[in-house]
């Protein structure tokens, strides 16, 4: 089974203004498995893009970062979850182990 990296979320954050969530909130195993799905999606994105950056000029990674942020946004909207919604999933896990856990098995599930 792969590892899901942990630097995947930092597409997250560039995507839209994350809402800060109490550490206990509930989120809905919908929400999760769409949410989950869409992460998975966005950590292949950013497998694509990242040997791309490195060799890039500065003007061709603004280019490259365009690109990949509509593709991200594509991806997590494919999975029937707004930004924002995928967003604040993300932010919420970062401080909530149990949630993390539940978002990271359905990341996996993609593999």
């Amino acid at each position: 089974m792969r590892r899901i990296p942990a630097t995947m979320a930092a597409v997250a954050f560039a995507l839209a203004p994350v809402l800060a969530f109490a550490q206990s909130m509930e989120v809905p195993d919908q929400t999760i498995g769409k949410a989950g799905a869409a992460l998975h999606d966005v950590a292949k994105l950013q497998q694509k893009y990242q040997g791309e950056m490195n060799s890039a000029s500065p003007e061709q990674k603004k280019s490259l970062s365009e690109r990949a942020n509509a593709e991200a946004v594509e991806a997590i909207q494919s999975h029937g979850i707004s930004v924002q919604e995928y967003s604040n999933v993300i932010h919420t896990a970062q401080n909530n182990p149990d949630l993390k856990q539940r978002l990271l098995a359905a990341a996996r599930q993609g593999d």
